[in-house]
C-alpha cells in the first residue's frame, strides 16, 4: 500500500509533469494571513513609514496536517537614513513538500518622502533583489513508477535536468500615504491614523522555471489599507489587503482590538474583492500582545490560525502564522552624520499609537 508521504510525492511529482506538458505555467507567490505585521513584503513604500528601528520575523506552517513542508518565513530590519529617507533588508525562504522546492532570496528597499505635513505624509519605495530557486530531482516519485498492488516497481519515463537551481533577479515599487486627524466631538473616537498604498512586484517578470523558458513570475499588483482609531483607552484597527497575480486574487478584511498589552483579531479571506460568499477562502483568527516597556521601545507577538471554509476544509485543516515586531523609536542610522534639526519628522505619530506601523 502507498503511504502518506508517498501520495504527496507523486501529487507534487505530477505538478511538475504538468508544467512540462504544458505551453505557459506561471508562478504564484505565498501570502501571509498577518499582512499587517509584514507591509514591506507587500510594499516597499511601507519602508521605514514608522519612526526610528524596527525588526521584523514572520513565520507561516501551511496545511499542517498533510505530509510534507509547507513552510514560509520572513526577516526585515528598516530604518530611517534621514528624515525623508528609509532603507530596509528583508529574506525570505519557502519551503513545498518535504524540502524538495524550496525558494530563499533577499531585497534591499528604499522610500522617499516628498510630501510631509504635521498630519499627512506620503512616500514612495523600491525594492530590489536575488531570489534563488532550488530543487531536488533524486528525491520526487512519479505516477508512472506506482503500480496499485506493489506499489514503487519501476524506474520513472522522467528525464530530470542537468540542473537543480535558478537565480533570477526581482525588482518591485510602491506609493504610501499616511494621515493623523484628532476629534473634536464628544462621544466620538478620540484620535485617528490612516495608512493606505499600493505596488507592483516583479516588474521585470522574471523567469522562475527549471524547465521552461516560458514559465515566469506575473506581474503582481496589491492594494492594501489599514486604520487605527482611539476609542477610550482601546485602540480598533479595521484593515483590508487585496492581491491580484493574473488569474490569482485574493481580499482579506477584518480587524484588531487591542486592549494593551492584549490583542485579538477576526478576518476573512476571500478570492474576489467582491466577497462573494460562494468564494470564501479562510476565516481567521488572532491573538497576542502588544507591549510597551519604555517610551522608545514596543514589543509585539501575535499568533493566528486560518479556518479554511473553502473545498479544502477536509484536508488542509487551515494554518498557523506567528509574528514577532520590535520597534526601537527615535533612532537614525546616520545619527552622527545630521544636524537634529533634520533629524525631526514634520508628521507627527500619536503617542497612543506606538507600536503601530
Amino acid at each position: 500500500m502507498i503511504g502518506k508521504h508517498s501520495i504527496v510525492l507523486i501529487l507534487f511529482s505530477q505538478l511538475l509533469l504538468s508544467v512540462v506538458d504544458t505551453t505557459n505555467v506561471y508562478a504564484q507567490d505565498p501570502n501571509f494571513s498577518q499582512f499587517y505585521n509584514n507591509p514591506v513584503y507587500y510594499n516597499p513604500a511601507m519602508t521605514a513609514i514608522g519612526k526610528g528601528y524596527t525588526f521584523r520575523a514572520n513565520a507561516r506552517n501551511l496545511w499542517s496536517p498533510i505530509p510534507g513542508r509547507f513552510n514560509t518565513f520572513s526577516g526585515a530590519f528598516e530604518g530611517e537614513v534621514l528624515n525623508k529617507l528609509g532603507i530596509g533588508v528583508m529574506g525570505f525562504s519557502d519551503v513545498a513538500g518535504e524540502g524538495l522546492l524550496r525558494t530563499t532570496g533577499g531585497y534591499l528597499s528604499y522610500s522617499y518622502r516628498p510630501v510631509e505635513t504635521k498630519n499627512f505624509m506620503m512616500q514612495f519605495g523600491i525594492t530590489g533583489g536575488l531570489i534563488n530557486k532550488n530543487i531536488d530531482w533524486s528525491r520526487l516519485t512519479f505516477s508512472d513508477q506506482y503500480n496499485e498492488i506493489a506499489g514503487n516497481i519501476s524506474p520513472s519515463q522522467f528525464v530530470a535536468p542537468n540542473y537543480n537551481s535558478v537565480l533570477y533577479p526581482d525588482f518591485g515599487t510602491g506609493m504610501a500615504i499616511r494621515f493623523n486627524q484628532t476629534s473634536k466631538k464628544k462621544g466620538t473616537y478620540k484620535k485617528m491614523i490612516a495608512t493606505a498604498g499600493f505596488s507592483f512586484q516583479h516588474l521585470n517578470q522574471p523567469k522562475d522555471a527549471f524547465l521552461l523558458e516560458t514559465q515566469y513570475l506575473p506581474l503582481k499588483f496589491v492594494l492594501h489599507g489599514n486604520t487605527a482609531i482611539l476609542l477610550g483607552d482601546n485602540i480598533l484597527s479595521p484593515g483590508f489587503i487585496f492581491e491580484r497575480q493574473r488569474e490569482f486574487q485574493t481580499f482579506t478584511l477584518g480587524a484588531s482590538l487591542v486592549k494593551k498589552p492584549i490583542v485579538v483579531g477576526v478576518w476573512f479571506r476571500n478570492r474576489t474583492y467582491l466577497m462573494s460568499v460562494k468564494s470564501y477562502d479562510s476565516f481567521i483568527f488572532s491573538v497576542g500582545t502588544n507591549q510597551t516597556f519604555s517610551k522608545e521601545r514596543n514589543l509585539r507577538i501575535t499568533y493566528s490560525i486560518d479556518f479554511t471554509i473553502s473545498r479544502l476544509r477536509t484536508s488542509s485543516f487551515g494554518s498557523h502564522e506567528l509574528s514577532l515586531i520590535f520597534d526601537l523609536d527615535n533612532r537614525y542610522l546616520l545619527k552622527n552624520h545630521q544636524r537634529k534639526k533634520s533629524r525631526n519628522r514634520m508628521y507627527k505619530c500619536p503617542d497612543d499609537f506606538m507600536g503601530y506601523d
